[in-house]
């Protein structure tokens, strides 16, 4: 690797770091969510708010895991630090791919604790959390984050369905939403260590030339939300497991999981 590269790099990863402080949100977000065989995926890793962020290339430091499968079975990926986009795969049959990420646990400090409340205020988790936690209110509150992103992409006519990618935050949709049967929504799961995480928010982003719309579901007692798929667009749902951390090296832990994909019907007769 060139000096030129390797500068370059340092100057991405030193503004990653930045942004990621502001917005733990992340997402995977292909140019394309319906590409035709043999053509390449091209995808983002986006960081941002309210399904608005920057883009930002492969960096092998950042990421634990990335995987591509198509019908569970995994797609080997070429990764080199730089990538940009940051997942690069040619299509080479049809199906429904599903792309699955785990961030690198990150450190940040609210050493001013209303931004911290309004973190919690906007997972609705700021009264149970206050209630249980007030030694905590109005001190400085280290937290450590980690990203679970998915990402589904629909090549050619397909009933394939998403599955458990073993990620341990990880939302899974039950129902494909480029099938035209599933044209006025679809069910997903949400689960944590693998177990159905039963009353949580997921919220719905929707994203059509530029304009974002949101709403939030809480899931059932199976772990369940029904998605209303009424608008054409590009979606992301997001939620959040907030929790006591286990070691020293910060007082808590959150962790995301999100699920990006496009309402674009695909015939499958």
């Amino acid at each position: 690797m060139n000096k030129f590269l390797v500068k370059l790099l340092l100057i991405i990863f030193f503004i990653f770091q930045i942004t990621l402080v502001r917005a733990h949100e992340m997402w995977l977000e292909p140019i394309n969510f319906v590409p035709t065989i043999n053509e390449t995926l091209s995808a983002h890793i986006k960081v941002g708010q309210n399904f608005n962020g920057e883009s930002y290339p492969y960096i092998k430091s950042e990421t634990k895991s990335l995987k591509l499968f198509n019908q569970q079975k995994i797609i080997k990926l070429k990764h080199r630090d730089g990538d940009y986009p940051a997942i690069q795969s040619p299509m080479k049959q049809n199906g429904l791919y599903v792309l699955s990420y785990e961030s690198i646990p990150e450190k940040v400090n609210y050493e001013n604790f209303n931004k911290f409340k309004e973190f919690l205020e906007e997972q609705d988790i700021w009264n149970k959390w206050s209630k249980e936690n007030p030694s905590y209110i109005n001190s400085t509150i280290n937290e450590i984050y980690t990203r679970y992103a998915k990402s589904l992409i629909q090549t050619g006519k397909s009933n394939d369905e998403d599955f458990n990618t073993q990620l341990l935050f990880e939302i899974i949709a039950l129902e494909n939403p480029y099938s035209a049967k599933n044209k006025e929504g679809i069910k997903v799961l949400l689960l944590y260590k693998n177990k159905p995480f039963a009353n949580s928010l997921i919220t719905v982003f929707n994203k059509i030339n530029n304009i974002t719309s949101k709403q939030k579901i809480i899931t059932d007692a199976k772990g369940e939300a029904y998605i209303p798929l009424k608008k054409q667009g590009t979606y992301l749902l997001s939620a959040v497991h907030f929790i006591k951390n286990n070691n020293k090296d910060a007082d808590w832990h959150s962790l995301w999981a999100s699920l990006t994909f496009e309402k674009k019907q695909v015939s499958t007769h």
